[in-house]
């Protein structure tokens, strides 16, 4: 699988494997934990993902299954209760996750609506996360052009989602 596509995919999908995450584990920081540890391991298997079909549902699976053992490790579980987190709400998840599909495309409309300099500095800076300076190397600006550029950009972004 391509590495930006993967990478664009579990961000896209990190809000909701954190909800997941949070429902499962009842703690932020444990939620923080296993998502970061679940998008590691699908990048690392990165190569094998070709065959997988849905990689929304995969990487969810994996997630819950990550949770799920810790949730062994951490508190001697009985297989009765594991199989409780199991049914979770799915339905729920599946909404939440189609929720932050839904602002995803919104945004990109958004962002296709910018002028083509406005959208690189943007993809640069907040999903790129290219320094200031590389910035300015890389868009042929100055420093201040580099700020005036984004500040116009993202009041252009506010007043689209006003």
């Amino acid at each position: 699988m391509a590495q930006e596509t993967l990478l664009d995919t579990l961000m896209a999908l990190q809000p909701a494997l954190q909800l997941t995450a949070e429902k499962l584990l009842r703690s932020e920081a444990d939620a923080e934990d296993a998502v970061q540890e679940a998008i590691i391991d699908l990048w690392q298997r990165r190569n094998e993902l070709d065959h997988v079909h849905d990689l929304r549902a995969y990487a969810m699976q994996s997630l819950k299954n990550r949770c799920i053992s810790l949730l062994r490790k951490s508190r001697d579980i009985a297989t009765d209760k594991i199989e409780l987190l199991d049914a979770v709400d799915d339905e729920a998840i599946r909404e939440e996750v189609a929720l932050t599909e839904e602002r995803s495309a919104r945004l990109d409309g958004m962002m296709a609506q910018l002028p083509q300099r406005q959208r690189e500095a943007v993809t640069m800076k907040y999903i790129e996360g290219v320094s200031h300076e590389e910035m300015q190397r890389r868009l042929g600006m100055t420093s201040t052009n580099v700020y005036a550029t984004l500040s116009r950009a993202m009041n252009t972004l506010r007043s689209m989602i006003k």
